[in-house]
C-alpha cells in the first residue's frame, strides 16, 4: 500500500511539473519570450566537448626535443699560404740620429726589434773616411786625389750620413735571393722610408739612391737601372725591354738586380716611431 502511494505520489510530482512547464511555455509564448534553456544545455555540452577534443590534440601533437647546452666552437677558415717571394716584403728602413735600420713588418726579414744580423747601418762620413762621393761625407766633400772626407772649400753645415753601400748591399742580397732570374711583381718594389724629423733633406736623397738601384764599386762611373713599368705599348711589344734599355715589363722579364732596380717605389712614412 505504501510503495503504491509513492509512485502515486511521484506521478502526481511528475505530472504538475509538467503543467507548470506547459504553464511557463504557454505564457513565455504569449509573451513572445523564448526558453533558451534547452539551447544552453546543448551550447554547454557542445563547449566540453570541443575542450576536450582540442586538449587531446595538444597532447598528441608534442615533440620531445632538447635544446644544446652551448653553440659548437666557430671555425675560422684558413687563408691560403703564399710563397714568401711572391708577396710583398713590406719593408722597412728606419732612421735615426745615429743609426738606420732595415726591417720587415711581414717579419720574413727580421723585424724593428729585432733585425737581422747586418741590417743595422752606423753613421759614418767623417773627416778621413773612404768616400766616391760628396753624399758619403758630413762635409759634402770627397777629396778627388784621395777619395777620403774632407773639408771642403764651402764649409757646408755638416749632415749626418750612413753607412749606404752597406744598406745597398743587404737590399742587393734580398732582391739577387728572393726574385733573381725570374718575373718579379709589381708591388714587390715597394719599400717605406722611415726618418726622424730632424734628418736633413740632403740625407733623405742619399738613403734613397741607395734604395733604388745597385751602386757601383768606389771609384766607377755611376750608371742608371732599368726600372720596372706598367706602360701598355711595352706590355704588347714583343720584348719585355724596351729597346734603350731603361724600361721593362715585370711580368714577362726576367729580374736581373744588377741591371734592374732594387726597391724603387720608395713610400714615406709621417716619421719615426
Amino acid at each position: 500500500m505504501a510503495e503504491w502511494s509513492a509512485q502515486r505520489v511521484r506521478s502526481k510530482t511528475r505530472a504538475a511539473v509538467k503543467r507548470r512547464e506547459d504553464v511557463v511555455e504557454q505564457e513565455e509564448m504569449e509573451g513572445g519570450e523564448l526558453n533558451l534553456i534547452p539551447y544552453l544545455d546543448i551550447v554547454t555540452n557542445l563547449m566540453l566537448f570541443l575542450l576536450a577534443s582540442v586538449s587531446a590534440g595538444l597532447v598528441l601533437s608534442q615533440i620531445d626535443t632538447t635544446l644544446p647546452d652551448k653553440a659548437p666552437p666557430q671555425v675560422k677558415p684558413t687563408t691560403p699560404q703564399t710563397n714568401p717571394d711572391e708577396q710583398p716584403l713590406k719593408l722597412f728602413v728606419s732612421v735615426k740620429r745615429d743609426e738606420m735600420i732595415l726591417w720587415s713588418a711581414t717579419g720574413l726579414e727580421g723585424t724593428l726589434n729585432q733585425p737581422k744580423p747586418g741590417y743595422v747601418f752606423k753613421r759614418t762620413g767623417r773627416e778621413g773616411e773612404p768616400c766616391d762621393g760628396g753624399y758619403m761625407c758630413e762635409t759634402n766633400f770627397c777629396e778627388p786625389k784621395t777619395l777620403k772626407c774632407a773639408q771642403g772649400p764651402a764649409k757646408d753645415e755638416l749632415a749626418p750620413v750612413f753607412e749606404y753601400r752597406k744598406l745597398n748591399d743587404a737590399l742587393f742580397e734580398i732582391a739577387s735571393r728572393r726574385y733573381a732570374g725570374k718575373p718579379r711583381k709589381a708591388d714587390t718594389y715597394a719599400i717605406v722610408l722611415q726618418a726622424d724629423g730632424a734628418i736633413p733633406y740632403a740625407t733623405i736623397v742619399s738613403i734613397m739612391s741607395a734604395m733604388r738601384c745597385k751602386l757601383p764599386e768606389i771609384g766607377k762611373e755611376v750608371t742608371a737601372c732599368a726600372l720596372p713599368t706598367e706602360d701598355e705599348l711595352l706590355k704588347k711589344s714583343p720584348e719585355p725591354i724596351s729597346p734603350d734599355g731603361k724600361l721593362y715589363d715585370t711580368a714577362r722579364a726576367a729580374y736581373d738586380p744588377k741591371k734592374m732596380a732594387l726597391f724603387n717605389d720608395i713610400q714615406f712614412s709621417s716619421g719615426f716611431e
